[in-house]
């Protein structure tokens, strides 16, 4: 009878694998991370919105494919420039914002029929694709810049999190899920958001508050104050990340 239940338990875990199609088929050589502030790695797996009832497949990263390298060479370049930190991501903001990315809206017809193209494959898809159709929306917007602002040699942290945002002058009270970067500028996290610019160059520890932030609280050089506010619920506990190992930095990558 034991030996059934232990089959039966290695069949189970066999077919759930399979399904899981951001889970790389060596897992020795690849370490797991769930959430939370991530570093994601060329090569990587990325769990999608599929898993949890959304639409989106999952994902995988090629750095080297075009258009996402020339992309991260302009981003290279930028780092190389004598400029202001702040300055420096503001231009690879823009860059991803309006140059690698055309289309933000959920429903644009390119980017569903990527998404389609995808999930009918049953693939993963490359982050290079969005890049390709030049429309994504949040989880695609902060995994581009993810690399960008690396290739400009700027460390920074991918996050998905649960978000709340309100506006009385609006009329609007909602709670999502929201993915964005962190970054670190003279010993104070700040968030870099190149897709919800409510959130873009806000400190995290004030979005992480009870109250969050408003229009007046205090933002870099990078931030348009608006009205009403805005904060964190809590970081998910997903999506799952599969790096690869060992580790390329990303200007090794860029350089072959």
């Amino acid at each position: 009878m034991l030996w059934r239940k232990h089959f039966c338990y290695q069949l189970i875990l066999c077919l759930l694998l399979s399904n899981a199609k951001a889970l790389p088929f060596d897992l020795e050589n690849y370490r797991v991370s769930s959430g939370g502030l991530l570093d994601i790695q060329d090569g990587a797996f990325i769990e999608g919105s599929s898993s949890q009832g959304g639409i989106q497949p999952d994902y995988r990263i090629d750095l080297g494919s075009e258009p996402l390298r020339s992309y991260l060479l302009r981003c290279k370049a930028i780092g190389n420039l004598i400029l202001p930190f702040w300055q420096k991501v503001e231009m690879i903001l823009e860059l991803t914002a309006n140059d690698y990315f055309h289309y933000s809206d959920y429903h644009n017809p390119y980017y569903r029929r990527l998404l389609k193209q995808y999930r009918k494959s049953g693939t993963d898809v490359p982050l290079s694709e969005y890049g390709v159709s030049a429309a994504g929306v949040c989880r695609e917007y902060a995994l581009v810049l993810h690399f960008g602002l690396k290739a400009a040699g700027i460390g920074n942290k991918f996050a998905y999190a649960k978000i709340y945002r309100a506006s009385n002058y609006n009329h609007y009270r909602i709670v999502e899920d929201h993915a964005f970067n962190v970054v670190s500028f003279q010993g104070v996290e700040w968030v870099v958001d190149a897709y919800y610019w409510g959130f873009n160059g806000f400190r995290l520890d004030d979005l992480l508050r009870g109250p969050g932030i408003s229009e007046e609280s205090l933002s870099a050089p990078i931030a348009a104050p608006q009205p009403g506010t805005r904060k964190i619920l809590y970081f998910n506990d997903f999506p799952r990340v599969y790096n690869p190992l060992p580790v390329q930095s990303c200007a090794r990558i860029l350089s072959k």
